[in-house]
């Protein structure tokens, strides 16, 4: 379906307001059709080839032995090893998905799903969606608890991007986990905002 200007399928009398609202209407739907269409909109796809039955042999065992020792030995060859060097974790609780608020932790997923589409088809960059349970004993979101879950998966994963975190909490994260991670962590709502500014600012000052 082609979704190119949706704005001529309005009739002439309608306002921008109008106009805004109808698509916004039409978009959902057609967001929740295809998403249920297609089953998410994520998928794993070997990047390997299989010339012959043999060749579950080299990717898995007993082959794949001889990459477990060389990365127990050198860690740093993971990144080559593996596709730990183009895989990125993208990492929420869902307490602040885009304008929905606190959607729980399955409610992100169609968010950090998007996310991890967007880095593929623009960046060439696989990425898994990971939208966790942050909640204490008391029901309420601790930060240590992605702090947590974040150092114990960053070893299968060459970057860390937070995502839709609810105010204070995702700056603990964030300033926590630069601090402790091995890998680049990235905070797409505080660090992605203040980039756009800065290059919003800049490009304006090129133009005074």
């Amino acid at each position: 379906m082609d979704l190119t200007n949706l704005n001529e399928v309005f009739p002439d009398d309608f306002s921008q307001e109008q106009i805004a609202t109808g698509k916004t209407m039409f978009l959902k739907k057609m967001s929740e059709d295809a998403h249920k269409f297609y089953g998410g909109k994520i998928q794993t796809v070997p990047k390997a080839g299989v010339f012959g039955f043999n060749w579950f042999n080299v990717w898995y065992t007993p082959g794949v032995s001889k990459i477990s020792t060389t990365i127990r030995d050198d860690n740093d060859t993971s990144f080559d090893l593996s596709n730990r060097g183009n895989l990125v974790a993208v990492v929420s609780d869902s307490t602040r998905v885009l304008g929905d608020g606190d959607c729980t932790p399955p409610g992100g997923l169609g968010v950090m799903e998007g996310k991890a589409f967007l880095m593929k088809y623009l960046g060439g960059v696989d990425a898994v969606a990971l939208c966790i349970d942050s909640k204490d004993e008391n029901g309420k979101n601790d930060p240590q608890k992605i702090i947590d879950f974040v150092k114990m998966c960053q070893h299968s994963f060459g970057a860390i991007n937070l995502e839709d975190i609810s105010q204070p909490n995702c700056y603990k994260v964030l300033d926590t986990l630069r601090e402790e991670c091995d890998i680049p962590v990235w905070h797409d709502d505080a660090q992605g905002t203040a980039c756009v500014t800065l290059a919003g600012l800049l490009n304006a000052l090129k133009l005074a």
